[in-house]
């Protein structure tokens, strides 16, 4: 392009003052209302995830969360970052998304200078703005195309900020201990936890169960929601002590009613499987539901089923596919390929070319699923959600047999590329996954 304010090495407007934003600039209206409405559902999805899990494992997760987002709205990455950046207007809209698609390379290569960048100006455009107090015109037209999507990009965007800057440091004061210890012993209880869980891991200090249940247990004194859950693991199986399934569950609970999501997961689990508490699947439901909401996959998924099957509930479709896809797009491959029959064979939701997305995603995993690799096979000789192509139904289909010595390779293969079709539940012999390594 021969505007001087692009960059070409990274598709970003700048103003006459070197500037990624700018109040006065057009804004370039995005024409699919799926984009739209993709970026205000991710938005929502990675603020409940971060309200509730703000870690450095979590937030590197993120890229697969906005990667599924992005495979089930049936988006390019490339597109998706394009419209993003076509603006300075929509560049400070999507500041959050930008910078970490910078970050890990989603539609674009990866470039953290520019991720520092983006976060960087994005915070300081903000405190200018709460600063000089833009006019109202401007501030009108600066959140035209970002309606209720800007208060949460900013949200965002503090969490993104602080963890790619702290992310170093904040590692390693987790499982520093000497830098924990004598804190910790002045009775304060974030510091007692992260002791706890230098010898619960044994990290930097020789694994010690006893010890860990020591201050896990004065930090739970002092109301660490976290070392509640953790006492309460120890109690359950024995770490430290003996085994005390009520007394596991009673710090469960505690930790549960404190807002702590895995806690809530585990008193879920106890009225589930009736441990340390008399078994009530209606309160399992109850409490499954809690954390579903917090953006626990395994559960959104549980919770999928029981809508599905209307057991202890009444049964309900369209919220079982919710939650089911749900469940899919934070990384449950279980639901994931639920969603793909969804897809593939509901009525009410049927896209075959979201179907097989699916399962050619779960095929590509190290643990992947039998009967997606069969299906993929299946749709490339029919065509289903892709064009026909035999070459690739043979490939993905010799891959199937391959896992199973008892089916007589020739036969099958012949047969299946002349339309006769596999009941793949005779061939499972239990095995749901299994980790193949296939050369593509």
């Amino acid at each position: 392009m021969s505007n001087e304010n692009y960059d070409d090495n990274t598709h970003i407007y700048k103003d006459s003052e070197n500037s990624i934003f700018s109040p006065n600039s057009n804004i370039v209206k995005c024409e699919s209302s799926s984009l739209t409405t993709f970026i205000k559902e991710l938005l929502q999805e990675l603020y409940i995830i971060l309200l509730n899990t703000m870690d450095i494992p979590q937030y590197d997760k993120l890229s697969k969360t906005i990667n599924n987002f992005l495979l089930d709205y049936d988006l390019d990455p490339k597109d998706v970052f394009e419209i993003m950046t076509s603006s300075s207007q929509n560049i400070f809209c999507y500041s959050s998304l930008i910078g970490y698609f910078f970050q890990h390379g989603i539609g674009c290569e990866v470039n953290k200078a520019k991720a520092l960048e983006i976060f960087s100006d994005a915070i300081k455009y903000i405190q200018k703005e709460e600063t000089n107090q833009l006019s109202f015109d401007q501030k009108n037209e600066a959140i035209i195309f970002c309606d209720d999507t800007k208060k949460l990009n900013e949200i965002i965007l503090q969490y993104f900020y602080s963890l790619f800057l702290y992310r170093d440091i904040i590692s390693n004061r987790r499982d520093n201990y000497k830098l924990h210890i004598k804190n910790a012993e002045k009775g304060d209880i974030i510091s007692q936890y992260y002791i706890a869980n230098c010898y619960y891991f044994g990290v930097n200090i020789k694994h010690d169960y006893n010890k860990a249940f020591e201050w896990y247990a004065k930090s739970s004194k002092g109301g660490n929601m976290k070392a509640m859950y953790m006492l309460g693991t120890c109690y359950y199986y024995g770490y430290g002590g003996k085994k005390n399934k009520k007394q596991a569950f009673e710090y469960y609970l505690k930790s549960a009613e404190k807002g702590y999501k895995y806690a809530i997961s585990k008193v879920g689990d106890c009225y589930h499987d009736g441990k340390g508490i008399f078994r009530d699947e209606s309160k399992a439901f109850e409490w499954y539901l809690k954390t579903a909401k917090k953006g626990h996959a395994y559960n959104q998924y549980l919770v999928a089923n029981y809508y599905y099957n209307g057991v202890h509930i009444s049964k309900n479709e369209e919220k079982g596919f919710y939650w089911n896809r749900k469940a899919a797009i934070n990384g449950n491959t279980d639901a994931q390929y639920r969603l793909a029959e969804y897809y593939l064979n509901n009525p009410i939701y049927k896209n075959e070319n979201k179907a097989f997305k699916w399962y050619l995603k779960l095929v590509n995993k190290s643990y992947i699923n039998l009967k997606a690799v069969y299906l993929v096979a299946k749709c490339y000789r029919d065509g289903i959600g892709t064009d026909k192509n035999l070459k690739e139904a043979t490939k993905w289909i010799e891959k199937y047999i391959s896992s199973k010595p008892s089916i007589k390779p020739p036969i099958i293969l012949y047969d299946f590329l002349n339309g006769s079709n596999i009941d793949v539940n005779l061939f499972m012999d239990r095995i749901y996954y299994k980790n193949l390594h296939f050369v593509t």
